[in-house]
């Protein structure tokens, strides 16, 4: 069957990727595998974090690939470690919390104990020991990457999008993938179907295909082409654009392991390290600060001179139909929220995984099966709904001091799913049965960090949840255990900056090993 992706980037060449390991350990490919990329269309992004899936990707997912693995990574994409989010001043200026990536040992019980109980003495993130690697900035492992020993608990990445993508390119290229440059000027649609038969570039070049994947980004120009329409999240979400740019690093300054997340007076601002500089941006509403006013109050805040690098607008939602006749939409042409939890990347992964372990089919009939699209659909629109959730939960805050964040509090509509889970909030804490289970879901090992961060679980609350379920008697000598045992462990780990310093010194000797054999 063929299959043709449009749009290269991150989405456009990870999805060749997952594509190609389809095509491993046969005698004849069953796929044949085609990706159109435009010198034309930049791709979007200074610096960009993953979640957690991302590493599964690199040490297992796509590792039987040539050339793909996480060092790999670490060397050719300017990564570093996410260990999770500072969260700046949400709950009201001069406050912050702290978003773990790893979940607490407890997470899985009718309460979670380590979290209830660290909240009560002390602050939730103590119950994970990501909290003391974030606060003496530290790697995840121990030693070097040649003799690291995976220690218990979550991380992700931080990376140059750009670098991300040519290396995703030459992976797949060597894999197998074909690529036609070129840029879409034009679609064919069947009359009798509906489905997309051809696609002609600017060039005059007619490309057929029995599957399309489209990855045009904000453009849709596949999905479009097909009829999908949009179902937006403004009602939900309050921002609409993003000025975007980079900072380089001070010498001598820390390369930090998490990403920032700073509420601002019209919105918030991330901080993203890669190993060279920060990708940053200020995501905000235009309703209530143009884009002159927003590169002010970046500037007032941070006390730096900026130069934006481009100012993006959006509309914040998802596909109602990712998957349309014969065409599936991937990453930005997909959906977007907005960066805070890195969905667009998550959403990516989770959907290739979907398609490859249970939607791919060499034969064309079934692959178009109308069963077979609505599982993936509900599938995806599932999760997309559940991160509007998970992003609206961070605005639910005690700020109203400037007109955007008190038109946040009491204008925008509230998820009813999110409605239901501050109830519960009331009486007890929730636990892991109380949110959803999918592959790709964010669920409590998420949520919590933001429910206790934003103070939206009562000191009371805490207390008799203990109560109920029996802790109360030991829970003090179990919280000075903890933080105990998480405050020696530290010592084992290194340097976050000298752990990246290490992948820099090694390829740069990989580099010249090269060039002395050639």
């Amino acid at each position: 069957m063929k299959i043709v992706i449009a749009g290269g980037g991150t989405a456009g060449w990870l999805s060749a990727l997952f594509l190609a390991k389809q095509n491993l350990h046969r005698d004849e490919p069953a796929y044949d595998i085609t990706l159109i990329e435009s010198d034309d269309i930049p791709i979007i992004g200074a610096g960009e974090g993953s979640t957690g899936v991302l590493q599964k990707v690199l040490l297992s997912t796509l590792t039987e690939l040539d050339g793909f693995g996480e060092k790999e990574f670490f060397e050719n994409c300017n990564a570093t470690f996410k260990l999770g989010i500072d969260c700046i001043d949400w709950n009201g200026v001069g406050d912050k919390f702290f978003e773990s990536l790893s979940g607490t040992h407890t997470s899985l019980w009718p309460l979670d104990k380590d979290f209830t109980i660290c909240s009560k003495y002390g602050n939730a993130p103590d119950s994970t020991p990501n909290k003391y690697l974030w606060e003496n900035n530290l790697s995840p492992f121990v030693g070097n990457p040649n003799t690291k020993t995976n220690y218990d608990t979550g991380y992700a990445y931080h990376f140059d999008a750009h670098k991300v993508g040519e290396w995703f390119k030459k992976i797949a290229l060597e894999n197998g993938i074909k690529l036609q440059k070129g840029t879409k000027t034009d679609t064919n649609i069947n009359s009798k179907n509906g489905v997309l038969d051809k696609v002609i570039l600017k060039d005059g070049t007619e490309i057929e295909s029995d599957f399309w994947i489209d990855c045009t980004g904000f453009n849709r120009v596949l999905s479009k082409a097909v009829g999908a329409e949009w179902v937006s999240y403004s009602e939900y979400l309050p921002i609409n654009s993003a000025l975007v740019y980079t900072h380089q690093y001070e010498e001598g300054e820390e390369i930090p392991n998490v990403t920032t997340a700073w509420a601002m007076p019209n919105g918030w601002m991330w901080q993203i390290p890669t190993q060279e500089r920060l990708g940053c941006g200020y995501c905000y509403s235009d309703k209530f600060v143009s884009e002159e006013q927003a590169l002010k109050e970046l500037q007032k805040v941070t006390g730096r001179k900026i130069e934006p690098l481009r100012n993006i607008k959006f509309d914040s939602g998802r596909l109602k139909e990712v998957w349309k006749k014969n065409v599936l939409s991937i990453g930005l042409s997909s959906s977007f929220l907005e960066p805070l939890e890195a969905t667009s990347i998550h959403s990516s992964i989770i959907q290739l995984v979907q398609l490859t372990q249970h939607h791919l089919s060499p034969y064309k009939e079934d692959m178009i099966r109308e069963s077979n699209i609505k599982a993936n659909n509900e599938h995806f629109n599932m999760m997309l709904d559940e991160y509007r959730a998970l992003i609206q939960m961070h605005y639910i805050t005690k700020r109203n001091d400037t007109p955007s964040w008190k038109n946040t509090q009491t204008e925008l509509k509230r998820e009813p799913w999110v409605e239901s889970i501050l109830e519960v909030c009331k009486w007890r804490v929730p636990n892991a049965n109380d949110f959803p289970h999918y592959n790709g879901s964010a669920g409590w090992g998420v949520f919590n960090w933001i429910l206790a961060g934003n103070d939206l679980i009562g000191k009371e609350v805490l207390d008799k949840s203990l109560h109920t379920h029996n802790f109360e008697k030991s829970s003090e000598q179990h919280y000075k255990h903890m933080v105990k045992e998480y405050e020696f462990d530290k010592r084992l780990f290194a340097p976050h900056t000298e752990f990246i310093n290490w992948v820099i010194d090694s390829k740069e000797k990989n580099q010249k090993d090269l060039d002395k054999s050639k």
